[in-house]
């Protein structure tokens, strides 16, 4: 009877636990999915071939110069994994703290300072440790080019990203402190609804 008992408290200890990285993975996935949108829009803003970021961001981790869809696709997903994962990082305090669990007035406070930290801590090492090097190394005639739907093409020198990336600094900022937001916001309210809907007590 003990020993069934530790059982059923160790798994309604583990629940709510569960529940809470469950909706961290979620609102790291839709948080990355609303930045990639950000993303998109920019690039569309700034005249860029569509998926460059994507395309430099696979260009870096892999170590290829590959100007290509695949490549494009691939950094994509790299981009939502790895939002889906720091998702998950960020639900940690949630399902730690029950101050946390029970209060969501924290979230957005929360989700600022770890979105700033985000990018204070990963984005720019990433940035000035492999994706300029691998900028800085290609042929700064190279082109990343995009067709037109009336005919032509939108192109752009890899030379040309150097000139721009105070520019994408900056707005780098500004993306990963509202996926902080965002994601914490979501996670907070995914795992409550999780909770309330299985009559998880906190």
């Amino acid at each position: 009877m003990k020993q069934g008992s530790a059982a059923s408290n160790m798994s309604q200890r583990l629940k709510p636990r569960l529940a809470i990285a469950g909706s961290g993975l979620a609102a790291g996935l839709i948080s990355s999915l609303a930045i990639s949108a950000l993303i998109l829009l920019a690039e569309k803003v700034a005249q860029l071939p569509i998926g460059t970021f994507y395309l430099v961001l696979a260009s870096a981790l892999l170590q290829i110069n590959d100007f290509t869809t695949s490549a494009i696709a691939l950094g994509f997903l790299v981009h939502l994994a790895a939002g889906s994962i720091l998702g998950l990082v960020l639900s940690i305090p949630f399902a730690m703290s029950k101050r946390l669990q029970a209060s969501g007035r924290f979230a957005p406070a929360y989700g600022l300072a770890a979105g700033f930290a985000i990018w204070l801590v990963l984005f720019l090492p990433i940035t000035f440790g492999v994706m300029l090097p691998l900028i800085n190394s290609l042929d700064r005639q190279a082109v990343i080019s995009q067709p037109l739907p009336a005919g032509g093409a939108l192109n752009t020198a890899t030379g040309e990203l150097l000139g721009m990336m105070d520019k994408v600094i900056a707005g780098s900022l500004a993306f990963n402190v509202f996926y902080g937001l965002l994601a914490a916001i979501l996670a907070r309210s995914i795992s409550e609804a999780s909770l309330r809907r299985h009559q998880v007590i906190l």
